[in-house]
């Protein structure tokens, strides 16, 4: 099981994916606005329909630019007699800025490809589930029939 941060923002927030011999089972819960927490994302991927996996990094624009505008109006309000309110835009526009950096791992299936996005910081739990799933797809452990346990009962 890994369990991972979903934002820089709400740290406290876990995701989870499980890798077993049959399937991956994710469950990562859904953010609005970066902040707001809305809801939860369940996925089961059979490791028989999985492709194949790729880490990658990812930017979002509109919350880096959203950043960007909040440093610059705090640095404009901070010269000016709002020192308070310019340093608290200041701190809130580079986390912002900040959490626009993620990673993503795209799962590509034979139905189309599920993400799994990431902080930055916590790339090396993406590396860890792709590197599982590719061992236990190479080697898969045998079923069991349902009437093998009975004969060797």
């Amino acid at each position: 099981m890994f369990n991972f941060s979903i934002s820089w923002l709400i740290f406290w927030m876990k995701g989870r994916v499980e890798v077993d011999n049959q399937s991956v089972r994710s469950r990562i819960p859904r953010l609005l606005l970066w902040i707001f927490p809305y809801g939860l994302l369940a996925k089961d991927i059979e490791l028989s329909d999985i492709k194949s996996t790729n880490v990658k990094g990812k930017n979002q624009f509109f919350p880096l630019l959203l950043g960007l505008i909040l440093i610059v109006l705090g640095a404009l309000s901070a010269m000016n007699k709002g020192l308070g309110i310019g340093i608290l835009a200041i701190v809130i526009g580079l986390i912002l800025g900040i959490a626009s950096f993620k990673a993503r791992l795209v799962i590509e299936t034979t139905t189309g490809h599920f993400n799994i996005d990431v902080p930055v910081s916590q790339k090396e739990v993406l590396f860890n589930i792709e590197k599982e799933i590719q061992n236990r797809q190479k080697q898969p452990e045998p079923k069991i029939k349902e009437n093998q346990v009975l004969e060797e009962l």
